[in-house]
């Protein structure tokens, strides 16, 4: 794979140095990697080490000069074919905006907040795929600029645990204290602080050494302020160092680091003690009880209180008073970094990306067909879980799909979408795809009216016209009221090439109706295959929502036509009264927007919060920050179940069993029967999910892993179909 990555400088810093870490792990891995900067150190240390590094001078709002930058950049292009374009800066972004380059995937990397308003939200660009190195930084892209989340994945920088790692011949000797940053007015406050509680604290520890390392705009005021704290001591204990090459070094003879982002994470790694204090905020002492705050922000203590000399002081005098406790702090940050932020691992991550999103040579064109785009996220996350499912089995085939907003759903799924109410433009997406599934989820069935059965029992017709291989994919067949309906849909299924279904209930359904025993097959939801988001992702969430409680449970409602749909007046009282006896906070996500108004009336009744879900994956992020789950719907149930948090199923209508069948399949309790009393759901929700969580979750893990594996198996009969048309 051959990689451009262009950034508007290479020099020092924490974005540099995420790149050239980045650079240095894709080529180990065999890639081709070639660099585009307005140059550095870092740029002329890449290059010595054997890099391709082209230059431009990036470092312009010129509007004319812009313009000439955008034709060099065109020429370079042109010159070369590049898989992916990899960009680390905003400049280098907009400038790659609008410019073809054949089917390169275009990435865009955000390191930090920046400087925003109306216009600049216009000219931004994102690329095909965004990456941030944070969890709040995926946040702030998606409300400021509006970028999809499904489009954007956090991969936290990575660390180089064999450079940065404590120095094992060091003996014990006096502390030593070092802030390190870049000493501009946005990053130099931590250094500012230290400077004023630095002589109070060399009175009380005579052999204390503050050093200051980086260089900038604010240097020659700190290095006067310095030199008037050395004569006032009669020693020299503050030390500027300026710029440092060697970090690594540095980092390794010191007993407390103070700074934020990369420095504070090469400190953890050098088994240093770490305080997180900058310009952004205030966080503290780096301790396993801090570590989720600090990843949330990439160590930036984004959202925190404010730096004051006074919480500096704090801290610093708890440390310096247990040498004991620095070394325990130190290898509890090191333990971190190597777990969760090892270079390894984000290079690993980054290229998974690439490859997750490159465009493929295609062979095959497949269109799939289901209630995806509608405002539901459970049939979006069926959408998401086929695709992962297809990309890791059959990424050479191209999938596009029927929805409710093509244009919206392109960004959101990133694969073409078809008007799904439009049926010349159906009709002409079907005479192009070699397969068409309609699937999955409960398509076939008329509770909720005729015309939507109808609707895709006139898919699977019109795909058969097309001549397309015509399958039923991952579906949960009724209820089906009416003896015309079943007739209607055992025709239509007899004439389908293949025919999978995600619970048994429905097998022996349709194998009563008369539909041909040997197109029936057994898969899983689809939805099992969703991928999982890093663990930081639900504590953002609960974060955003000012949730701190340690105990969360969640609540998924549902409106209904049938006699049973005023179940959810007994499901909030439940939750009240497992809230209050436990100290749980009941959060209420919106799954549709038909329950909109029963959530927020629910949320308000108890004091709860009720949490808008737009994306699956924030929702099974959500789900695994949860103690227990009590859902109205099944696709809830599925992404508690792959997130093994215990949840509990209640169904509205006792006659449907594909709840029921689920919650048997993965080990899951559920009150089927109709009606159940505010008591029968309290007591349930205490002996099955608050009484053993621990068993709760060791059986959903066993039973999970059993139905992923059917759902690939569906997969794989489906992709062996495709390969197999002549």
């Amino acid at each position: 794979m051959k990689i451009l990555i262009l950034t508007d400088r290479l020099d020092v810093g924490g974005a540099e140095t995420h790149i050239a870490e980045l650079s240095r792990g894709l080529k180990k891995r065999g890639e081709e990697v070639e660099l585009l900067s307005a140059g550095g150190k870092a740029a002329d240390r890449l290059a010595r080490e054997g890099f391709a590094v082209h230059r431009l001078p990036f470092r312009t709002h010129n509007p004319i000069r812009i313009l000439f930058l955008r034709r060099q950049l065109r020429k370079l292009l042109a010159s070369k074919q590049y898989d992916v374009i990899h960009a680390h800066a905003r400049l280098p972004a907009f400038l790659l905006r609008g410019i073809k380059h054949g089917n390169a995937l275009r990435i865009v990397t955000v390191h930090a907040r920046f400087r925003t308003n109306r216009l600049l939200r216009r000219l931004c660009y994102w690329g095909d795929y965004t990456v941030a190195v944070s969890e709040d930084l995926r946040t702030y892209v998606c409300r400021a600029y509006r970028v999809p989340p499904s489009r954007i994945c956090v991969i936290p920088n990575g660390i180089d645990c064999e450079v940065y790692a404590p120095d094992k011949e060091r003996t014990a000797e006096e502390p030593r204290i070092l802030f390190s940053s870049r000493l501009d007015a946005d990053c130099s406050r931590g250094a500012e602080l230290l400077l004023q509680i630095a002589p109070v604290l060399c009175e009380s520890y005579p052999t204390l050494s503050i050093g200051i390392a980086g260089g900038g705009d604010c240097f020659e005021a700190l290095r006067l302020q310095a030199e008037a704290i050395n004569r006032s001591l009669g020693r020299e204990a503050v030390i500027l160092y300026g710029h440092v090459d060697e970090m690594a070094a540095l980092l390794k003879k010191q007993s407390i680091v103070i700074g934020v982002s990369r420095v504070a994470m090469e400190s953890a790694a050098c088994g240093c003690a770490v305080l997180l204090c900058g310009n952004e905020g205030y966080l503290g002492i780096l301790s396993n009880d801090t570590r989720t705050d600090a990843m949330l922000s990439n160590f930036c203590c984004r959202g925190c209180g404010e730096a004051t000399a006074l919480r500096l002081e704090e801290d610093l005098r708890l440390l310096l008073a247990s040498p004991t406790l620095q070394r325990r702090l130190g290898a509890e940050a090191r333990e971190l970094i190597r777990s969760e932020l090892d270079a390894e691992k984000m290079c690993a991550d980054v290229l998974a990306c690439y490859r997750r999103h490159t465009t493929p040579t295609q062979r095959r064109e497949l269109l799939i067909g289901g209630y995806f785009g509608c405002g539901n996220v459970g049939d979006d996350a069926i959408l998401y879980g086929f695709l992962e499912g297809m990309h890791r089995i059959a990424p050479d085939v191209r999938i596009r799909a029927l929805t409710a907003r093509p244009r919206t759903c392109r960004k959101k799924f990133g694969i073409d979408c078809i008007e799904r109410r439009n049926p010349l433009s159906v009709w002409r997406a079907m005479r192009r795809a070699d397969v068409f599934l309609c699937g999955g989820g409960s398509l076939l069935q008329n509770t909720t009216g005729d015309l939507s059965l109808r609707y895709y029992l006139l898919l699977l017709s019109m795909a058969k016209r097309a001549r397309c291989i015509t399958a039923l994919y991952a579906a949960g067949i009724g209820p089906l009221r009416g003896k015309s309906a079943e007739q209607a849909v055992k025709s239509t299924l007899n004439a389908c090439d293949y025919i999978s279904l995600r619970d048994p209930e429905s097998l022996r359904y349709l194998t009563r109706l008369g539909v041909d025993r040997t197109r029936l097959h057994e898969g899983a939801d689809p939805a099992l295959l969703l991928p999982l988001p890093p663990p930081t992702r639900g504590a953002a969430i609960l974060r955003a929502h000012r949730i701190t409680s340690s105990k969360v449970l969640c609540v998924v409602l549902r409106r209904s036509h049938h006699k049973s749909a005023y179940l959810w007046r007994s499901v909030v009282a439940a939750a009240e009264i497992y809230c209050k006896r436990h100290g749980a906070t009941a959060i209420f996500p919106v799954f549709s927007e038909e329950e909109k108004d029963i959530t927020a009336l629910a949320a308000t009744r108890i004091g709860g919060v009720q949490i808008r879900m737009r994306d699956p994956a924030d929702l099974a992020s959500l789900l695994r920050e949860c103690d227990a789950v009590l859902s109205m719907r099944l696709h809830p149930l599925i992404l508690a179940a792959a997130s093994a948090t215990p949840a509990l199923g209640l169904s509205i209508d006792p006659t449907d069993s594909k709840m029921v069948a689920f919650c048997r399949l993965s080990s899951q309790p559920m009150l089927a029967y109709e009606a159940p009393s505010v008591g029968e759901i309290t007591d349930f929700l205490e002996n099955e999910l608050h009484a053993d969580p621990a068993k709760a979750k060791q059986l959903l893990g066993a039973s999970v892993t059993d139905l992923q594996k059917k759902a690939l198996r569906d997969l794989e009969n489906i992709v062996e179909m495709i390969y197999n048309i002549p």
